[in-house]
Parts: C-alpha cells; structure tokens; sequence
C-alpha cells in the first residue's frame, strides 16, 4: 500500500481521480433506501487514503508545481474526446458500404501531417511552430492539445495555432463553397431530400411521400376506432397525429374518431385521396403541424438494429410511435426511411406510453434523466488514461512511452465504445459530455496563451508571412486532394464526399456551411462516420508531425 501511495503523491492528478471515483461510486451505494450521497462518499474515502498517507501538496507547489487548472483541463479534454468517439470509432472501421467515410478521414489527416511536414522543411519551421500550424490550419483543439505534451517549445507552439487558426477557418468554409463550383458538383440536387414526416416508413416509388390534414365528417368514420376504420389496408394512408380540442397526440388503433376531429396522414397522392373520401375534406390544421406530445429519447445499443434503416424496423407501422428525429454525436439527423442506425444514437420518439416501451426495447433502452450524471466514469477512466500514460518501454538507450494523452485517448475510446459491462452501465448525458469537453479545453487553451503571449511575444519573429502562407496551404491541398480521392477513386457522391473530409477534420463550421449548401442534413451522416476516427487521428497528428520533424 506505501508503494501505491507513494506513486499517486508523485501523480497527484491521478491520487485526485481515484479519490472521486471511489467516493462517487460509494456515495451511489443505498441501504434501505439510503446513501451516503457523492459528498459523503467522497468525504470517507478521502479521510481513509489522507490517513494512508496521501497528500496533494504538489497540487499546490511553487517551487515544482505537478498540476495547474490547465492540466486538468487538458485531461478532461482528451478524456472527452475519446469517450464520446468510443461508440462509433470501431463500427465504423466495420461498415461493408461505410467504409468510404472514414476512409477520406484518414487520408485527409495524412495529406495535412505530410503537407505541415513539407512547409516546415521548406521554410526551416522547429516542430513547436509546425505542430501548432498543424492545429491551426486543421482548426483542431485537438491536435494542439496533444502536441503540447510533447513540443519543446510550448510557447511557441500556441502562439502559431493562435496565428494560424482563423487562416484555417476562413480557408475551410471559402473551400466548401467555392470548389463545388469548380467542380461543378451541385450539393443540393445531389443531396437526397429529407423525410419530411420523419416517421421512419420508407417512401419508395415514383411519387414522393406526402402529408395532409382532414376534418373527420364523413359519417361512415365518426365514431369508429382506426383498427376499425383499417385505413392503412384500405387507402395506404398512416394516420400520424390526430388533433382534438386543445389536444394532439400520436392516436392507436383503439382510438376513436369524433365529428371534427383533424387528423394527419402520410401517404402518396392518390392515396390521400383516397383517405379524403374515406373521412373528410383537407383541412390546414398549424396545430397539427407543429405541436407534438414530448418525445422519449431512446438509445440504440442492440445488435439486431445497428446497422439497419429506419424503414426496416417500421416503427411506426408496429408500435404506432413516431420517430422526430436522430442525435449522433451530438449531430441531429433527419428522420428519413433510409437512414441507417449506429451504436449509441439518441432516437427520439413520441408515441402513447404503452407503445414507446417495447420501441426502447426493440432498440436498446430509455437514455436516463439528463439530470444523473456517472462522476466515476470521468474520474476513474482519467485515472486509469493516467496510468497507461506512465506506461514506457527502453530500447537501448531511448525510451518509448505512450503520454498522458494517448492514455486517456485510448481509455476514453475503450469506455466510450463498452458503456455497459454486466450489471455497471456508465451514463454521461450528451449535454454534461459537451460540457466537460468544452470546459476542459477552454482552460488548457487559457492558460497556455495566457503564458505564451506573456513570455514569448517575440517567438515567431521574422516567420509570420510564412506561417500564414502555410497556413493556406495546410488547409487548402489537403481537403482538395481529399476530396478529388473521394468523388474520382471512390465514386462518393458530392454531399458524402465533403460530409466525410468535415467530420476527419472535426470542423462543425464546415458542416454547417455544408448544410446550407446542400439544403439537407445529408452530410451529417457522413460526417458522423468519418468525426469518431478523425477526432483520434486529428488528436494524434500533432504528435506525429513533431516525431517526424
């Protein structure tokens, strides 16, 4: 035991973390109903490892200082990074037709590290300047965070990613809007339209899908239950919503029709139609339209639908529930029959309570309230990304260790990607995951400028003109060159193709302007499948260019 406290006084980052992990979890413990809460727990579990001998004065040491608010920012950063690409970083690596998309991922990072490389050459850049032109140019938190750790020249380094950063993003969204022109690829002909109705049914044939409201008059169908009614047999129409006083909800069959009641439908024209002569008259009902019940968020973790379309699982056909919309790393996806389901995507549905529970069981299970929150996922994978960190081997005389940001990268994939293990599940609500990721990087970035700026004003004198000009180009070759792979070697459509170098950039901007060009959320959908690699290869990639150099 001396031995272990001994090594976690000379890491008192990690002494902290083992601390709020065994505390929080303690604190969750219940007897009869009652818990020591995460305070109480933590507060035992500290006093036994203080009288242990532990001790966090290196926490507050001036004279050798061992963890600063940025420090800790920067694990709970690259931590956050790897939980939150653990779901979709090794299924995507899986996919039989998915491939493509991590694919430009890869090759985008490579052409970026293999450019940064060749500018540094040329232009006699150290490592520090290039890595922090890497992370500039590819607008990655990411890639500076890592690269820090291992730089020689931190000052340096941040002052060159402050530099080059808004080269990067300036550079990225002009190129998604103006080498599709030069390429005349038209992003919104190319993009499939979205589902309007969002109900997962497929709308296959020539006619597009529509949907309408009717005023319930006709006398045949008053007071008539839909099982009864047997629209979807007689007409092809699905009844969606149904709008009665003050209220709107998702009807079943048992639900009986009233004079008056409105009702929207989905269908193809002729079949609404058909549904008009079966009940009433169209009507233009706002109401219907835009109030809905609350819907239920459901996250998918069963085998038997990952991987399959929303259309294949008729959600709405069996179960009556209807499917809004889609979160996947913490992207909202459109709802159309054709969108595929991934590990750990957030459906969420609305339906009539009975029918929304075998819906979370068919897919996986009811996300927990936004309000619970597992600290011990947290602090016990930082701790554990802390340790493998330590880890090193000697060859000779140099000795080879992953870092601290490869471990908690690595851990924070492996616990993202297994959230479940036997009875223990680990739930951190998207919200409190972008929360932590965003803050942890807001105080390392702080205090790392804080000092550069400071200290090393003068770091890049006589370099700037060169920085920005590489800059240019760090951002501009590689996402061309990509991009070209993409629409000539591998036959991807425009939309996939620039969804796909967005998400191995990890750029939200890009992905935005994206959007705006296509008029869809289609490249969402690529970009989620290349974002889970690209976020650990655009982590790695400030590292690399500074072994390389």
């Amino acid at each position: 035991m001396g031995t272990l406290i001994d090594f976690l006084n000379n890491l008192p980052l990690a002494g902290l973390m083992l601390v709020v992990a065994l505390g929080f979890t303690l604190g969750r413990l219940e007897w009869r109903e009652a818990s020591l809460g995460p305070a109480g727990g933590t507060l035992l579990v500290a006093l036994l490892f203080g009288a242990l001998g532990l001790d966090f004065e290196h926490l507050y040491s001036t004279e050798q200082p061992r963890i600063t608010v940025g420090a800790f920012g920067f694990a709970l950063f690259m931590y956050s990074v790897g939980f939150e690409a653990g779901p979709r970083f090794f299924s995507s690596l899986r996919e039989r037709n998915g491939w493509r998309f991590p694919c430009l991922a890869v090759t985008v990072n490579l052409f970026a590290i293999a450019t940064a490389w060749l500018v540094a050459r040329a232009f006699d850049f150290e490592a520090s300047i290039a890595a922090g032109l890497l992370a500039g140019a590819l607008t990655s938190a990411p890639t500076f965070a890592a690269a820090r750790e291992v730089c020689a020249d931190p000052d340096a380094l941040a002052l060159a990613f402050g530099l080059t950063f808004p080269i990067g993003l300036v550079g990225l969204v002009w190129l998604t809007q103006a080498l599709p022109r030069v390429m005349r690829d038209d992003l919104a002909r190319d993009a499939r339209p979205d589902d309007a109705d969002g109900d997962g049914e497929s709308g296959q044939g020539a006619q597009p899908m529509l949907r309408r409201a009717f005023n319930v008059e006709n006398p045949s169908a008053v007071d008539r239950t839909l099982a009864e009614l047997d629209l979807i047999r007689r007409t092809g129409c699905y009844v969606t919503r149904l709008h009665r006083g003050s209220q709107v909800w998702v009807p079943d069959g048992a639900t009986r029709l009233r004079l008056g009641d409105h009702v929207m439908a989905r269908g193809r024209l002729e079949q609404l139609n058909e549904l008009e002569a079966a009940i009433g008259p169209e009507v233009y009902d706002d109401d219907l339209r835009r109030r809905l019940p609350s819907p239920r968020a459901v996250v998918v973790t069963e085998g038997d639908v990952i991987g399959k379309r929303l259309e294949e699982l008729s959600l709405f056909r069996e179960h009556r529930t209807l499917v809004t919309e889609v979160q996947r790393h913490g992207v909202s996806l459109e709802p159309s029959a054709t969108l595929t389901l991934a590990r750990d995507d957030v459906v969420l549905v609305i339906g009539q309570r009975d029918d929304l529970r075998p819906v979370a069981r068919a897919l996986g299970h009811f996300e927990r309230s936004s309000r619970e929150t597992d600290i011990a996922i947290y602090a016990g994978g930082i701790l554990i990304g802390l340790l493998i960190g330590q880890l090193s081997v000697r060859v000779g005389d140099l000795t080879l260790g992953l870092g601290n940001a490869v471990g908690l990268l690595l851990t924070g994939v492996l616990l993202g990607r297994f959230r479940r293990i036997g009875p223990w599940s680990a739930h951190v609500p998207t919200a409190a995951r972008q929360l932590v990721r965003d803050l942890g990087i807001l105080l390392f970035v702080a205090e790392t400028a804080v000092s550069a700026g400071g200290s090393r004003i003068d770091a890049l004198a006589g370099q700037e003109i060169e920085l920005l000009i590489s800059a240019a180009a760090v951002t501009l070759l590689p996402v061309t060159a990509t991009v070209l792979a993409g629409r000539l070697a591998l036959r991807m459509r425009p939309v996939e193709a620039w969804g796909s170098v967005a998400g191995g950039m990890t750029s939200s901007s890009a992905l935005t302007a994206l959007r705006r060009a296509a008029d869809s959320s289609e490249p969402a959908v690529s970009y989620t499948a290349a974002y889970a690699v690209g976020s650990v290869l655009a982590t790695l990639a400030g590292r690399a260019l500074v072994a390389l150099l």
